[in-house]
């Protein structure tokens, strides 16, 4: 018998059918009707039984797969065998001043404190929340009998973090068991973890791994702690055994694991605090005083499964140390994830400026508090310090916007659709949006003048056609009165000046009374001030463009017109089709500059 069966057609028809092919051509069932017999009810089991096989292998041997694996705790077991260690819930953070008005007391002490763990309670969406602090503060009497509380360092912006104090505590099994200690909460933020080891009368505080700066310190008598998502989505607490990974807890003792269980997203914005503890003094308890600096951000979910399949291998290439600059970007966003959006990372020889010895940083944080944003610059450098193996400083370089300014016309045939003219340009519109907000607003993401277009045109057989005109915007902030000269680059070089258009143009601002806007000369790169209201120009040579850059000098601008205290800049690039920023530029569209117009089409007649 020649075997007929492929084995390569798993979906259930294709298997039933090459099964009826192998018994016709067996010689046996040459004149066998198939379709109504019970041997199709026997090879309708066959194939089911084989289909269900194929995708159960398939489905398991997904689940092998970084790249391939659909579920949780597929891709976290794979990301921690290559020591990736996905992020848990993050708490949300504030900075609050903190004081307590003493003046009626005497005597009064020189200095108060108050310990770590002094709640306040807030509301989000009329829910409750817990913030807590995480360090002990102190105050000096100011001389007046008003204490204003400062942390180890010595500021007054007291950072305080939402969640509830938790404690686990665990009997000490054998190491050579390889005891896993499992944390029933699938809410904990494990960088709040503190673990204690009580081994007989002593008690020792251990380290977690995935923080250890320099490997070399392991030994057998390192302190060492791993704390990891577990396939059920708790946490689970695993101790070296003596030889790797530092030493074990002596059987018997006990393990004691304390830990801030978080709300996550759920408490970010919360910016109003009340104390939930008093200052004792002499016995007596006082109310103390918040004035809030930030409002709550940086509570995050879990990480998702598509981050972590992004970042893992990031982090392995990067081996806990800074050397490329793509390190420098995974180690940041693996530690500081929950406040930031985007990152890039670049050496200095790649800067417009050649800088060697330098790493630039451009950050997209999710949240625009300066005070939030220097502080986690503050903690990347320290993290740098740490793990850099080469002496490179870091130096923050702030992205770049420019903005697209988009001019559609359409083709509009309204004998091929039901929709109204409104209906038909509001869903362009949204086309249009929805293309940036997928497509733009982070770095090394381009804008495709054809891709946007495709989508104009699919919006409804009555758009028969359609095409754009595209302008890049940079904006300034002018000082009102004061001469002063702007360096402004794009991302992408500007185009030829002509006879006809005007490369360069901005809005309007005023000079002398006088709604002017600041332009190019015709055929010329130069920069002239033209009045609006008579027509005449005001500056005759304010400066030039070149390239990708704008250089204005010694401009004058008395204020601005309208709500705005910037001036727009708008520029036509050299290539509409398509803007690719680098470095550290960032693109997105300005919907007040950009507008869509409606060309009617009667009998294939434009009208």
């Amino acid at each position: 018998m020649v075997t007929t069966i492929t084995s390569t057609s798993l979906d259930f028809n294709s298997i039933k059918n090459n099964l009826k092919l192998s018994l016709e051509n067996s010689g046996e069932f040459n004149d066998y009707n198939f379709s109504s017999s019970g041997l199709s009810s026997i090879l309708d089991v066959l194939a089911y039984n084989t289909h269900f096989n194929g995708l159960t292998a398939n489905f398991a041997l997904n689940e092998s797969f970084l790249s391939t694996a659909q579920l949780r705790g597929s891709v976290v077991s794979l990301a921690e065998g290559i020591g990736y260690v996905p992020n848990s819930k993050n708490s949300s953070e504030a900075i609050i001043n903190i004081s307590v008005n003493l003046s009626s007391v005497s005597p009064r002490p020189t200095t108060i404190q108050i310990s770590e763990n002094f709640k306040f309670n807030t509301t989000v969406d009329e829910i409750n929340y817990t913030f807590q602090t995480r360090e002990s503060l102190s105050a000096t009497d100011g001389g007046d009998g008003i204490y204003n509380f400062k942390d180890a360092a010595g500021k007054p912006e007291i950072k305080i973090v939402e969640g509830k104090s938790r404690t686990k505590t665990f009997i000490t099994l054998k190491s050579e068991d390889n005891p896993i200690y499992v944390i029933p909460d699938k809410n904990i933020d494990i960088s709040s973890a503190v673990v204690r080891v009580y081994d007989n009368t002593s008690t020792t505080e251990f380290t977690t791994y995935s923080n250890l700066v320099n490997a070399r310190v392991i030994n057998e008598n390192s302190t060492l702690y791993i704390l990891r998502e577990s396939p059920n989505g708790f946490f689970e607490l695993s101790f070296g055994n003596g030889t790797t990974l530092g030493r074990a807890p002596l059987i018997g003792g006990k393990i004691e694991i304390e830990y801030l269980s978080v709300a996550g997203t759920l408490s970010n914005t919360a910016n109003v605090f009340s104390p939930l503890n008093t200052v004792v003094v002499n016995g007596t308890g006082y109310p103390v005083t918040v004035a809030t600096q930030t409002s709550a951000v940086g509570g995050s979910s879990k990480e998702s499964i598509e981050s972590i399949r992004k970042n893992a291998p990031f982090q392995y290439a990067s081996q806990n140390r800074m050397v490329t600059a793509s390190d420098y970007s995974s180690l940041i966003l693996k530690n500081y994830s929950s406040f930031i959006d985007d990152i890039q990372s670049f050496g200095g020889e790649d800067a417009l400026e050649p800088e060697y010895g330098v790493v630039f940083v451009s950050i997209l944080f999710n949240t625009d508090d300066p005070l939030i944003q220097q502080s986690i610059k503050d903690e990347i450098l320290q993290l740098s310090d740490e793990l850099s193996v080469a002496s490179f400083s870091v130096k923050f370089d702030d992205p770049i916007k420019t903005f697209i300014e988009v001019k559609t016309f359409f083709q509009f045939n309204d004998n091929l659709t039901t929709l109204s003219r409104n209906t038909i340009q509001t869903d362009v519109n949204s086309a249009i949006t929805g293309y940036f907000v997928k497509n733009t607003g982070k770095f090394n993401q381009s804008f495709r003048r054809s891709n946007v277009l495709s989508l104009v045109d699919a919006t409804s057989p009555a758009v028969l056609s359609s095409r754009q005109e595209i302008k890049m915007q940079r904006r300034f902030t002018p000082i009102p009165n004061t001469i002063q000269n702007h360096k402004i680059r794009y991302a992408a070089p500007l185009a030829t000046p002509d006879d006809v258009n005007y490369i360069i143009t901005s809005n309007s601002f005023s000079i002398g009374g006088n709604s002017c806007i600041l332009r190019n000369k015709l055929n010329t790169n130069k920069l002239e001030v033209f009045d609006s209201v008579t027509n005449s120009v005001v500056v005759d040579n304010v400066g030039d463009y070149a390239q990708d850059t704008v250089n204005i000098v010694g401009l004058q601008i008395d204020s601005t017109i309208g709500a705005q205290s910037f001036i727009k800049l708008s520029a036509t690039p050299a290539n509409q089709s398509a803007i690719s920023p680098l470095r550290q530029d960032v693109i997105e569209i300005d919907e007040d500059s950009s507008f869509t117009s409606i060309v009617d089409v009667v009998d294939g007649v434009l009208t």
